[in-house]
């Protein structure tokens, strides 16, 4: 009987054993998942982040470039001008051609326009799409403030700048 006791505690302290064994495997295994789990959570809030840039990126655009511009007969805007080819700098060509107006709309954004006034006795007169065109503002629409200098003011800084700086 104390031979048999003896035989089933050896027993049950290899099982012992083997179970430390065992819970040393799944604590290994634990930690390894745990690092699984940690790198998805960073890749996950990388993702997050990524898809709120893309959200502002997307709702900026949206607000700038979206919604279709369209324009009524008889409205007054500018058209982009293509810059001449001279070979010197463009930086100082204007990029717009106005005021024109409206003369008929054609279907798919596309309008007729022509210039408002002639130049040079020919009146300007073209087919443009609707992303060349935008509103026509004057200088001093809606402001007080507008800068809009008198001729004589100009006339003076001329007159001054004439008188201080020729080269004698």
């Amino acid at each position: 009987m104390i031979g048999n006791l003896a035989n089933e505690l050896k027993m049950i302290k290899n099982e012992i054993k083997l179970l430390q064994g065992d819970i040393k495997n799944i604590k290994k295994e634990r930690h390894l998942v745990l690092l699984q789990i940690q790198e998805k959570n960073k890749h996950v809030e990388n993702l997050k982040g990524n898809n709120d840039s893309l959200v502002k990126t997307n709702a900026y655009y949206d607000k700038k470039k979206s919604g279709t511009l369209l324009f009524r007969k008889g409205e007054i805007m500018a058209v982009r001008r293509n810059p001449k080819v001279t070979g010197e700098s463009t930086k100082t060509e204007p990029r717009y051609r106005g005021p024109m107006v409206v003369t008929e709309i054609l279907p798919s954004d596309a309008y007729r326009i022509s210039q408002l006034e002639p130049s040079n006795g020919r009146l300007y007169a073209t087919t443009t799409y609707v992303s060349q065109l935008k509103a026509w503002r004057s200088w001093n629409e809606g402001d007080d403030n507008s800068r809009v200098i008198p001729c004589q003011v100009i006339q003076k800084k001329n007159n001054w700048l004439l008188d201080h700086f020729i080269i004698k």
